[in-house]
């Protein structure tokens, strides 16, 4: 397996992290290649040129893995991985690609060059795991007429949700973001939001866990004069993810572009009601009025009324957490999601070789 580092803040690697703890990994052996880490500038390019010449080393001694999983994003993700993807390749061994990054389809269409890089490495993969139907259909065009393209949902451990209880049952109605802040997020549209919901829920409480732009965040706060309701956690991992996430009564993501988040994925499991906007993969898993809302991304107005209306019922918060937690059980599952994971893998390993 091919990625960024584990200690890698984001998306992707908490996706890898919670693959290896499944029961269905069992019996699999999984060597993890990292390609970047955390770190400067040159700590980063240190770690890169690492994480290639090792990679290389382990190929020139006859290193063979019954297949090669290599994880992509958009832009310099994509660049570094392809030259991984070539050498796995000369080994005549399956190559998995697996597509990850908000923006990848933009990247596709950002130039001609992207785009043959892209085509050029799809259609010579085993296999093309996305995450959503939509960018299942245009994988299907980048891989042509022979290639194979599959949804693998990203997991949830449900069980660390399980484990804890909220720290105050007293405290007010809250509302948790979780992820970078940032505008692609939507983080300043629900800040710019909160001074109406505050008229109809006047004790509501509203925290930021994630970096980016923290300082701007807090200093827009003070501006609207609603810093006593917000709290601006910055990045929490671990033991403190959990308990966020146990702490709240809603869940809210406005992100303009996502591939499908697994901040949302959690937050079901956690058994929170969501609020998000309707972009990539996110309506597959939260269903409009039934684990949650949708609306359009930076429409604060619809923010307000909707978050408003989710503070102020707790019998319809109560009916879409559980039905939010429900769906977690069936579609995102760790254990589910590995075992298809699993399966996929052996398909590949009588499929005929694509030159």
């Amino acid at each position: 397996m091919i990625g960024p580092g584990l200690d890698v803040p984001g998306g992707m690697t908490a996706v890898h992290r919670t693959w290896l703890t499944a029961v269905a990994m069992e019996g699999i052996e999984v060597d993890y290649f990292e390609t970047m880490g955390e770190g400067s500038f040159l700590t980063k390019l240190g770690k890169n040129i690492a994480g290639e010449v090792k990679f290389a080393a382990r190929l020139a001694a006859g290193y063979r893995p019954d297949v090669f999983h290599i994880h992509v994003a958009d832009r310099r993700s994509f660049y570094r991985k392809l030259a991984y993807f070539e050498q796995a390749q000369l080994t005549g061994r399956p190559v998995v690609v697996h597509i990850h990054g908000a923006v990848f389809e933009e990247f596709h269409d950002a130039s001609s060059t992207n785009a043959k890089a892209i085509h050029w490495m799809f259609q010579r993969a085993a296999l093309v795991l996305v995450l959503h139907h939509r960018i299942q259909e245009k994988a299907a065009g980048w891989v042509g007429d022979e290639g194979r393209v599959e949804i693998l949902y990203n997991p949830v451990d449900l069980r660390q949700f399980d484990q804890g209880s909220p720290t105050d049952t007293k405290r007010a109605p809250t509302v948790l973001m979780m992820g970078e802040i940032g505008e692609r997020k939507g983080a300043f549209d629900l800040l710019a939001a909160i001074p109406d919901i505050l008229e109809k829920v006047p004790d509501a409480r509203f925290r930021f866990a994630g970096n980016g732009e923290t300082e701007r965040l807090a200093d827009e706060a003070r501006a609207l004069q609603i810093a006593d309701h917000v709290d601006v956690l910055g990045w929490v991992a671990g033991d403190a993810k959990t308990q966020a996430f146990l702490d709240a009564d809603v869940y809210c993501l406005p992100s303009y572009a996502e591939n499908l988040p697994v901040s949302v994925l959690e937050a079901m499991a956690a058994r929170l009601p969501v609020l998000s906007t309707p972009v990539a993969g996110t309506p597959e898993a939260v269903i409009e009025g039934e684990t949650g809302f949708l609306v359009e991304p930076g429409d604060r107005g619809a923010i307000a009324q909707r978050l408003s209306e989710l503070l102020s019922n707790t019998e319809l918060r109560q009916a879409m957490a559980l039905a939010g937690r429900a769906r977690a059980e069936t579609h995102f599952d760790n254990e589910v999601v590995v075992q298809r994971l699993v399966n996929l893998w052996r398909s590949t390993f009588d499929a005929p070789a694509r030159a």
